[in-house]
């Protein structure tokens, strides 16, 4: 079952920025992967359902899920 994984963009000062909704695993690395070759900032996935969050660590392109991220809420992304 491929999952909904909202893509964010995470600047410096700490704020964050939606960018595209993909979906399964392997297509969220993939976009963040696109993503991080047009900026320095860092990318991060949220699992829609589960509010799990996968990182992507610069420059190497690596990916580690948050085992600390928890969904606060069931209400739907429009």
């Amino acid at each position: 079952m491929n999952h909904k994984y909202d893509l964010f963009e995470k600047f410096p000062d700490g704020s964050s920025l939606w960018r595209e909704c993909v979906v399964g695993l392997g297509g969220a690395r993939l976009h963040m992967i696109q993503l991080a070759r047009q900026s320095t900032n860092k990318f991060y996935a949220l699992n829609v359902k589960s509010g799990k969050v996968v990182h992507m660590t610069q420059p190497h392109g690596e990916f580690h899920v948050d085992p600390q991220s928890v969904k606060h809420s069931r209400s739907a992304v429009a």
